[in-house]
């Protein structure tokens, strides 16, 4: 019986060793994880990549290699080889950091290599941990493709204008709308959802709105740049509305004054059109009233209103160095020389006169600041302006008049000039004729010497052939007839000496006539 006990506590001491020794092999492992903010990069770009080693254990040291698809990926930056140590038991993970570019399309893997890693402890008793490796896999594609995937969802899923109704009721593929208001409303919210998350919209929230129609745009972008505008138009009934036609344009005047701005050297006032008190603007120098239209879009814009003939027209002044001014109609006859023409100042068309290919423009305005029409002189190059007057004319026909002086000047110079300019050729050409004479007459004494040496060539020859002669009978009769031989060599000493002689007179001859033709 006691045999017995004592083997079971042997087996169940046994046991517990064995579920103890379990434990710590499934305690002492590690894991190495490669991990990326992003599975898809475009081409030519750089992307990080985080690997880190963690372990349910303290670790004590640990190794690996960051391996990669050098065909897809280009190592940046990292530590290229990392050999890690733990200066205490509290390091139980570790992370690294590496930075890559795509250089080749297609999927390609990041895992590590020559990976190990140990428990901490002292160097004898620190523990071997059993470590897996994980790997990212990461696509890289052109930026075509990526523009190619992009959503091309503009449309709205939802538009709304608080507590007000949309005629049409809303559609996505309807774009425009039109809710009414009462008169005493001064701003709607519109609301908007998208179809798609991907996808952004502008033109929502609060909005003021006025007397009239108040057109409010809603602007939905989707992802690859496409984008789709809903249009909804808030007509704030207004009962009595004052309309304007101008310029082939529809207007309406405002008649809240809270959403008008100041406007410079105006005073805020009133005005009554149509038996309806509005809003106006009044400047007592140039006894100019300003009234603020709007038109079919919702811009707000100021025209001159003519009080007495209940008129419009369009306000448009240019301030320019010490000026202030308005433009009008040419009215003063000038110079034949100056043309009709249009002259753009800040935007602002002017009616003008200009000479041909000239700076200057004269063009007629009104001085806001003291209520004067005057007549200005304005540079287009410099965009700088002064008061024109009659001496300006007066100082230009005297210009005019010595340019003509100098025109006509300049042209009888240029008359002699030609004049002395055929003389001189004409006295080349005779010169010319001289020189061809004399080199023709050169030309035929050197024909003639030609024909000096030529015969003297003969004559040579023909004393070579005879000298032939008389070697051959010196030969055929060295040995019978010696004496005749040597009247033989007498008559050729005379004979040369005869040629000679001609030669030289023919010679001196050839001489005398070249000396005769030079002269």
């Amino acid at each position: 019986m006691k045999r017995i006990f004592k083997y079971l506590n042997v087996l169940l001491i046994s046991t517990l060793l064995l579920f103890n020794n379990i434990n710590t092999l499934k305690a002492a492992s590690a894991t190495i994880s490669v991990s990326s903010s992003t599975s898809q990069v475009v081409l030519g770009n750089t992307f990080t990549v985080t690997i880190k080693i963690s372990s349910s254990v303290s670790l004590g040291s640990w190794e690996f290699t960051p391996s990669y698809d050098t065909s897809k990926f280009k190592y940046v930056s990292g530590e290229s080889t990392v050999v890690g140590y733990a200066d205490n038991g509290n390091v139980k993970s570790k992370s690294y950091t590496y930075k890559f570019k795509a250089i080749g399309t297609g999927s390609g893997t990041i895992t590590v290599k020559s990976y190990g890693a140990y428990g901490f402890g002292d160097a004898d008793t620190e523990p071997k941990l059993s470590v897996s490796k994980g790997s990212k896999t990461i696509k890289v594609i052109t930026q075509k493709e990526l523009e190619a995937s992009y959503s091309k969802n503009n449309n709205l899923k939802s538009l709304s204008v608080d507590g007000l109704k949309l005629e049409p009721s809303f559609d996505k593929n309807t774009t425009s709308y039109k809710v009414e208001a009462d008169s005493n409303t001064t701003s709607v919210n519109i609301k908007a959802s998208v179809e798609d998350s991907k996808s952004k919209v502008s033109g929502t929230g609060k909005k003021e709105v006025f007397e009239g129609e108040n057109k409010f745009n809603i602007i939905v972008t989707a992802q690859n740049g496409s984008s789709k505008t809903y249009t909804i138009i808030v007509n704030v009934i207004d009962p009595n509305p004052i309309e304007v036609n101008l310029n082939e344009q529809k207007y309406t005047v405002v008649k809240r004054e809270s959403i008008l701005d100041d406007i410079e050297d105006f005073e805020r006032t009133t005005t009554t059109i149509n038996e309806q008190k509005v809003p106006a603007y009044y400047n007592e120098i140039n006894d100019f009233t300003l009234i603020a239209l709007k038109n079919t879009e919702g811009d707000i814009g100021y025209f001159l209103y003519d009080t007495k003939n209940n008129t419009y027209s369009d306000y448009k002044e240019v301030k320019l160095n010490q000026f202030k001014i308005y433009p009008l109609k040419i009215d003063k006859k000038f110079s034949d020389d100056y043309k009709p023409s249009k002259t753009k100042i800040d935007d602002v068309e002017f009616d003008s006169l200009k000479i041909d290919n000239s700076d200057y423009s004269i063009i007629h305005a009104k001085d806001l600041l003291t209520g004067k029409d005057d007549y200005y002189k304005y540079d287009i190059k410099t965009n700088t302006m002064i008061r024109y007057t009659d001496e300006d004319t007066n100082s230009y026909k005297i210009e005019l008049e010595k340019y003509k002086k100098m025109i006509l000047f300049l042209g009888a110079e240029s008359v002699l000039i030609i004049f002395i300019l055929i003389c001189i050729l004409i006295h080349k050409l005779s010169k010319n004729k001289k020189r061809r004479k004399k080199i023709k007459e050169l030309q035929k004494s050197q024909e003639k010497e030609k024909k000096i040496e030529e015969k003297d060539i003969k004559n040579i020859k023909k004393e070579e052939k005879s000298d032939k002669i008389e070697k051959e009978d010196k030969k055929q009769n060295k040995e019978t007839d010696k004496k005749k031989d040597d009247k033989v060599k007498q008559e050729e000493s005379i004979v040369k000496d005869e040629v000679k002689k001609e030669i030289k007179e023919e010679d001196k001859k050839s001489k005398e006539k070249e000396k005769k033709n030079k002269k």
